[in-house]
């Protein structure tokens, strides 16, 4: 909580700095799936990866990618009902990759979706009381794509049919 708090201190001042290296995103997402692994095999849930052969090497701060994608498997496996299902789908768009954090869980309003990125906020609804969180996640989620040249946002079919959560980041590095 700390550190997502100084981060977000950092990027909000311009003091944040990217350190930006080439290395194989499929690994790192592969490797975010494990950080979650335990959990989701002791509530049945499924996991999944989906990644386009042609998606190698791509150019950012590894650590803030890991951090972003981190942030949005914890949602994941925390809004996933037992028995449910969740993946992370990369494909290559344009010059951009195109990353997907998505479950069956307890999905989002449509009215609700504007709140998602804001600092401090959680959506408050009968489902959503008994998860515990800060609010600053998607917040800082949101910052570090955005440092990076890239977008994010979410799809969702509405309230108990899941989410999905999507962003870009440029290849070869910050446009």
């Amino acid at each position: 909580l700390i550190n997502e708090i100084l981060d977000l201190a950092k990027v909000e001042s311009g003091k944040m700095e990217l350190m930006p290296s080439n290395f194989p995103l499929k690994e790192l997402l592969e490797h975010s799936l494990v950080f979650i692994k335990e959990k989701a095999f002791k509530h049945h849930i499924e996991l999944s990866l989906d990644i386009a052969e042609e998606l190698g090497y791509i150019r950012a701060d590894e650590r803030k990618v890991k951090q972003i994608v981190f942030n949005l498997i914890s949602n994941a496996i925390k809004f996933t009902l037992d028995g449910g299902k969740i993946g992370i789908n990369a494909k290559i768009v344009g010059p951009d990759v195109e990353v997907s954090v998505w479950d069956t869980g307890i999905g989002i309003a449509p009215e609700d979706r504007g709140k998602l990125f804001k600092e401090f906020v959680q959506l408050e609804n009968t489902l959503t009381k008994q998860y515990k969180g800060s609010g600053l996640g998607l917040s800082l989620a949101k910052k570090l794509v955005e440092l990076h040249g890239g977008k994010i946002w979410v799809e969702s079919k509405g309230k108990g049919k899941g989410s999905s959560f999507k962003f870009t980041l440029p290849i070869k590095g910050e446009k």
